[in-house]
């Protein structure tokens, strides 16, 4: 078991960043690069889980709290919330280590001030950790509180498919998402050889799609140095095949490529250009292609005014940027940083990137459209509106649709559209 605040003090960190804004895995990636690898997977552990549980955290601390309950500074909050998920998650922390450690922390990060105050509340969260559940009927407020979703985002989910079926999605995304590695430069056969004479603990993912890892560093496994592998979520490849079913491209742009995994599962069957506008998302891609796929071109651009002549590719993949409501589990902080609002601004970004990538198309070709959203208006109806445009276009098989519950990775959607002339 770790010792001591760094663990502690890197989940703050990682913590502090999403508040801030910034997406929950380059936070991680920015916070525990100096730890070793016990305490970068606590800190993991703590932040992602700090994140699903909030508002269940929030319930036990603001119950510990003495009258009057004033507003806490954010990093104080967060402190308690991280000593009050060791208490009540993680069993292997020992109730005086969680409770220490929390008292140190609030020491560095907040001040000497308010030591006694988390000593006191995290002392009471420790004698109730069976605090009181939100119990009640299945409304959309009572499943938000209890499994710690905003109110909104749980609603819009009962419109669309029901009680149930939005239970096993919250359940689903407060689990922890397995480690699932896919082949890139080597093939499946290899791949699970080369992770046998390893003697790494694998198994097929049940959707068929990757390996499911266990208990080891990416960095470790068979393959990463060579490119054998990405990681990667199953779904992604159900959805990538789903578009490229009619046979491989022999010419394919990626238009919105970081990063990089759909860019790298086409460079196997033929020429690829990958782009993306972000120069941050960039410097991400470039470092994935050039381990698992150093034959793909780059290129800066942004989708919505494509750098490449009309009709010249077989294949265009627009993996749009959306809500990722369908990836919820592997990014704990989404729910949080998602605004209702913002769907219809992504719905109109991802309308005005169809309509540039579409004169790239090939007559005859397919213009392959992709997100890990949950939204039909990001979805289904936004492939609806294209079509309503672009009479030379048509649907070349039913969307597909992959719910993120069913096989326990991401959600996503994808649409397989073919140009007429």
């Amino acid at each position: 078991m770790a010792s001591g605040t760094g663990p502690r003090e890197a989940a703050l960190d990682i913590l502090r960043a999403v508040r801030a804004g910034r997406p929950f895995d380059r936070a991680l990636d920015d916070a525990i690069t100096t730890l070793p690898k016990v305490d970068r997977k606590l800190a993991h552990e703590i932040a992602a889980g700090v994140l699903r549980e909030r508002l269940d955290l929030d319930r036990r601390i603001t119950a510990a709290l003495t009258l009057p309950k004033k507003p806490l500074p954010e990093d104080l909050r967060d402190v308690l919330r991280i000593g009050a998920y060791q208490l009540s998650h993680l069993d292997r922390v020992p109730s005086y280590a969680a409770v220490q450690s929390s008292v140190d922390l609030a020491k560095t990060a907040c001040g000497t001030k308010f030591a006694p105050l988390v000593n006191a509340v995290l002392r009471k969260v420790a004698e109730q950790p069976d605090a009181e559940t939100v119990t009640g009927p299945p409304t959309s407020e009572n499943l938000a509180a209890r499994f710690s979703h905003p109110t909104w985002l749980v609603q819009r989910w009962f419109e669309y498919y029901g009680v149930e079926k939005t239970e096993h999605l919250l359940r689903h995304n407060n689990s922890r998402p397995p480690l699932v590695i896919q082949p890139a430069r080597w093939t499946g056969e290899e791949l699970a050889a080369a992770l046998d004479t390893a003697d790494i603990p694998h198994k097929v993912h049940p959707s068929g799609f990757g390996f499911v890892i266990t208990d080891t560093e990416v960095e470790a496994l068979p393959g990463y140095q060579e490119g054998g592998f990405i990681v990667q979520d199953p779904a992604q490849q159900q959805l990538l095949k789903f578009v490229t079913a009619c046979g491989p491209p022999i010419r394919a742009w990626d238009a919105c490529a970081a990063p990089g995994g759909k860019a790298v599962s086409l460079s196997r069957a033929g020429s690829v250009l990958a782009s993306d506008w972000s120069l941050r998302r960039l410097g991400r891609l470039r470092e994935n292609l050039k381990r698992a796929a150093p034959n793909v071109w780059q290129v800066a651009a942004d989708a919505r005014r494509p750098p490449l002549a009309t009709e010249t590719m077989d294949l265009v993949l627009v993996d749009a940027p959306c809500s990722a409501t369908g990836a919820m589990a592997r990014h704990p902080d989404a729910r949080w940083r998602l605004e209702e609002s913002q769907i219809h601004v992504l719905a109109q970004r991802q309308g005005e990137i169809l309509a540039g990538v579409a004169s790239i198309v090939k007559t005859g070709g397919v213009l392959g459209y992709v997100t890990c959203s949950l939204e039909p208006v990001e979805n289904e109806l936004q492939v609806d509106r294209f079509l309503e445009l672009h009479s030379n276009f048509r649907r070349d098989d039913s969307d597909l649709f992959v719910f993120p519950a069913v096989d326990g990775g991401d959600g996503g959607f994808a649409a397989r559209l073919r140009r007429a002339a």
